[in-house]
């Protein structure tokens, strides 16, 4: 996951969560590329929200698994489907920021 804590006014020490999911063929980067004044990423952290953006696997950002690497492991590491993100992956990242 990608973070943006806070954007470049200060905040209480409490801020709200906003947790970011890309779509299919997407990544944590569509969020931010538009630049800091129109990236929703940006937008939200300048509200005063934590900002979190995931990266399902499959993605560039997903090159560094925790124990498969795509080099050495790579039927394993591609051999996933959009069920098990839906049910695994993204519960586990919510309950991360948690």
């Amino acid at each position: 996951m990608h973070r943006i804590p806070h954007g470049k006014k200060s905040f209480p020490d409490k801020r709200s969560v906003i947790y970011l999911q890309h779509g299919i063929l997407a990544s944590s980067a569509d969020w931010v590329l538009p630049g800091p004044r129109k990236g929703f990423a940006y937008i939200l952290a300048e509200f005063g929200y934590d900002v979190l953006m995931s990266n399902v696997r499959g993605t560039r950002y997903s090159r560094k698994h925790t124990y498969l690497n795509p080099e050495r492991h790579s039927l394993e590491f591609w051999d996933f489907s959009c069920h098990e993100i839906g049910v695994i992956h993204i519960p586990t990242m919510i309950d991360y920021i948690i």
